[in-house]
């Protein structure tokens, strides 16, 4: 069973996707040590410097956490 994310990470995963290419400068309470996190747990992958998007695992750690926190997917 995968590590469930914190707070943050949530916050983060549910707005990238796999489309959206965002980066700690997007966001006002993730900082750069959450996305490290998340890239060592390759949970995101680095597009560009500073920018990330979801991998499969990401987007799958995603889906889980929703439907376990009975949260709907939008």
């Amino acid at each position: 069973m995968p590590q469930r994310p914190s707070n943050r990470e949530m916050k983060a995963l549910y707005h990238l996707g796999e489309a959206n290419v965002l980066g700690p400068d997007d966001f006002k309470d993730i900082g750069e040590k959450v996305f490290a996190v998340m890239l060592q747990k390759k949970w995101v992958e680095e597009v560009e410097p500073g920018k990330f998007r979801t991998t499969e695992k990401g987007r799958v750690i995603h889906d889980e956490e929703v439907w376990f926190a009975g949260r709907s997917k939008r």
